[in-house]
């Protein structure tokens, strides 16, 4: 069993990173539509070539056609997916909503966007849900964005966010990501890798903000006196 979810989590994995590339880039075809490419030469990719890890391992990292460095999105996405299957054993409802966020977490972090099609999927996996503690969490997030102070893809993850976790998990998430981001921000603004005018991805932040509300939000509830 163990086995089988290792592997089904690198599949999904491996389609993840085509959800991740072809939904962030408007000049290849749909993530439905065609075989699979290089996305440095474009050329297309056989079958040898898009065994998860193990294709990435054979050709040492670099594409069989042009010798271009694969990037190491592509096994770190499929790792962490098959890991997250391990975790969250045999239910396919929460491997979806976990590749959600996988995608938007990637999605953000190299793109710098929060694509609107995994919020959508997001959302309906989640109903019924919190609508109004959602609605509530996406209004803060809508203001700022209108000031020009956060994306607008970050208005949809706090709706899903608040479907999700409901009130009050969603927010120690809130709280846990804009903690981490901002000691991130600092860190590297200490070390000169960005400058304070920088923008600073916050979907990575937020996504890691859900996964501490969901594994130890009763912990941090006992330890505040909170309920």
């Amino acid at each position: 069993m163990i086995i089988f979810l290792f592997i089904i989590g690198l599949c999904f994995g491996s389609f993840l990173n085509v959800l991740i590339w072809r939904l962030n880039n408007k000049n290849v075809p749909k993530f439905w539509q065609g075989r699979s490419i290089c996305p440095k030469c474009r050329h297309i990719l056989s079958w040898a070539d898009n065994i998860p890890l193990l294709s990435f391992i054979f050709l040492r990292g670099k594409c069989r056609y042009c010798k271009k460095p694969i990037s190491w999105q592509y096994p770190v996405v499929e790792i962490i997916t098959a890991v997250l299957f391990l975790l969250i054993g045999f239910h396919p409802v929460i491997w979806a909503i976990g590749s959600v966020f996988i995608v938007i977490f990637f999605s953000d972090l190299i793109y710098g966007f929060i694509p609107d099609e995994m919020i959508i999927v997001g959302v309906i996996l989640s109903i019924p849900g919190n609508l109004l503690v959602a609605a509530g969490t996406a209004l803060p997030f809508f203001i700022f964005s209108k000031l020009k102070m956060m994306g607008e893809g970050d208005i949809g993850l706090a709706f899903l966010m608040g479907l999700l976790l409901g009130w009050p998990k969603v927010g120690v998430a809130l709280w846990s990501g804009f903690i981490v981001g901002g000691l991130t921000a600092i860190i590297l603004i200490l070390l000169k890798k960005t400058k304070i005018s920088a923008t600073i991805p916050l979907g990575p932040f937020l996504i890691l903000g859900i996964i501490i509300a969901v594994l130890w939000s009763d912990k941090i509830f006992k330890i505040i006196g909170f309920g």
